[in-house]
């Protein structure tokens, strides 16, 4: 059972609809491929031979010289000519994902740290956001993520590298995979629960 991974789960009753999720890494790679196929910009571009500056004039003429014929410097077999079948900036990578995927690989995740003990689950209240903060200090060079809905400890985190603060109706599979450790708010539980187990 999920309870008995960590001693921080003793006093939680955890889901096994989101905790025990036996991992597929198959799914998980699609709806990670998504993910990051939407966070591309998509500005990169080059020019054709009709856009590169100059070649507006025949090199040579057609016969009689000897060489193989050509109609500009600008064509893309020559050095600086023209880009063949190159980005123009216009394409769209935007993705869809089923949303009952997605859930699904966000639990698979979930499970997958808590089984290999890089999930903990805290208790963020005002009076010891100080503490937490060192917490999530101590994993020096690894990224920790905070899953919480809790304001203070937001402002607390926002400004440190390699802590990455995710709201509870927000988080999804590739913040957990991008992520060494987890820090999960035990107040935030029961709503990322329920989130993740809706058939909506």
């Amino acid at each position: 059972m999920a309870e008995k991974k960590t001693e921080t789960t003793k006093d939680i009753k955890l889901n096994p609809k989101v905790w025990e999720v036996e991992l597929n890494p198959d799914l998980v790679a699609q709806v990670l491929y998504v993910y990051r196929s939407n966070e591309r910009k998509g500005t990169a571009t080059t020019k054709t031979r009709a856009d590169v500056r100059g070649g507006g004039r025949k090199p040579w003429r057609q016969k009689g010289t000897g060489r193989a014929r050509h109609g500009s410097i600008r064509s893309p077999i020559w050095r600086k000519g023209g880009v063949v079948f190159g980005p123009s900036g216009k394409q769209n990578w935007k993705r869809k994902i089923n949303s009952k995927m997605a859930k699904k690989a966000t639990c698979m995740m979930l499970t997958d740290r808590l089984n290999s003990k890089e999930l903990e689950f805290v208790n963020i209240e005002k009076e010891n956001i100080k503490d937490l903060r060192k917490k999530a200090l101590e994993n020096a060079g690894k990224k920790t993520l905070v899953i919480s809905t809790n304001e203070d400890m937001k402002l607390a985190v926002r400004n440190i590298d390699k802590i990455n603060f995710v709201d509870t109706f927000k988080v999804n599979a590739k913040h957990i995979v991008d992520s060494t450790k987890v820090l999960v708010d035990k107040e935030s539980v029961k709503i990322l629960e329920e989130r993740l187990t809706n058939g909506k």
